[in-house]
């Protein structure tokens, strides 16, 4: 993510964020679990406040170059209210179930058990799909996806909800024992 962040700023503030970040992101990170108590969560608000600060740079400069101790508590207010923005949404959405499990139909063993939900995956809508085979196969959270696919976070969650929702009645048709773990 460091590389990400440092190709959304010119090369002369490089120096600068890099100092930033080596200082104060564990900081970040354990004011952003403190509230959310989940990691990827956590991670997840600090990204997108790592994000901000490189938004209002000019800002971050006019703080860095006035008084650098004021940097930390400014960065901490800003990861606190990426972490509650965190929280709101979550509450607004279903959360997305992190493990499952299938049963294959008695006549499926072995690899083709397996390659058939693959082949459902790749059957769905594109809309679908790709939200899918980047959720399930490469293990991507709807932040790190949402941003190169042009959509919001809530957009991506949601197509993941209703991607899962008809692989997972598909995959019913078809014979496979659906079990949340």
């Amino acid at each position: 993510m460091l590389m990400f962040y440092l190709s959304l700023l010119d090369e002369q503030y490089h120096p600068i964020f890099l100092e930033f970040h080596a200082r104060y992101e564990r900081r970040l990170y354990a004011v952003a679990l403190g509230i959310l108590k989940n990691h990827a969560m956590a991670e997840d608000a600090v990204s997108a406040s790592m994000i901000k600060i490189i938004e209002h740079f000019d800002q971050f400069l006019k703080i860095y170059n006035r008084a650098r101790s004021e940097i930390g508590p400014w960065a901490v207010i800003i990861v606190k209210n990426a972490a509650r923005d965190i929280l709101r949404k979550e509450s607004r959405t279903m959360p997305l179930e992190e493990t499952w499990e299938l049963s294959a139909p008695e006549h499926l063993e072995g690899e083709s058990a397996f390659l058939r939900p693959v082949e459902l995956i790749r059957s769905r809508p594109e809309t679908y799909r790709q939200v899918l085979e980047l959720r399930c196969a490469a293990g991507w959270t709807a932040r790190e996806f949402a941003c190169p696919m042009g959509l919001s976070e809530s957009a991506v969650s949601k197509r993941i909800e209703r991607g899962r929702a008809l692989l997972i009645e598909k995959l019913r048709d078809e014979g496979y024992a659906y079990e949340r773990r």
